[in-house]
């Protein structure tokens, strides 16, 4: 039996360490204004915004933390974070019961482009030396990875609850 764990003990430890190398800030000297998470949430704000003209510029914190599948309290505070950089605004409709939205400031905006620019150049420089056949396959796998994974870890949080 001990043939079988040590294998998966490799495995997951394999498995958690390139998903922890993957997601890593390694990227500064791209990502040099913002992180990660700024950056993939610019990103869905300007595909938002371009996609959804009749909103005037306009997203719902909700939207965001669907989107980046992350708790309304985590958005809040990264858009609060971001607010504090001048990559966005925040305000409320209403008295602010009807929902909290974002825009996307001017200096938000411009340090996103750089950014895509430059994700684009290095992502092009890597695709031409991996193989665009192989970066294809690798998201795909990735994607599929993800959801097995998000759907293993629902199972487990729908197990703790019941035994609570």
């Amino acid at each position: 039996m001990t043939e079988k764990i040590e294998p998966m003990k490799e495995i997951a430890h394999e498995i958690t360490y390139r998903r922890y190398m993957l997601s890593k800030d390694d990227a500064k000297f791209v990502l040099k204004d913002i992180n990660i998470a700024e950056y993939i949430a610019l990103h869905y704000m300007c595909e938002h915004i371009e996609s959804n003209s009749i909103y005037s510029g306009r997203i719902y914190l909700s939207e965001i933390s669907e989107k980046l599948n992350l708790p309304i309290r985590k958005t809040s505070k990264l858009i609060r974070e971001m607010n504090g950089k001048n990559l966005v605004s925040w305000n409320h409709d209403g008295d602010g019961k009807d929902g909290t939205y974002v825009t996307i400031t001017d200096h938000g905006k411009s340090v996103f482009e750089e950014t895509d620019n430059k994700l684009r150049d290095f992502y092009s420089r890597v695709l031409q030396k991996f193989g665009k056949d192989k970066i294809v396959q690798l998201l795909q796998l990735m994607k599929e990875f993800d959801s097995v994974m998000r759907t293993e870890l629902e199972q487990m949080e729908d197990n703790n609850e019941t035994d609570e």
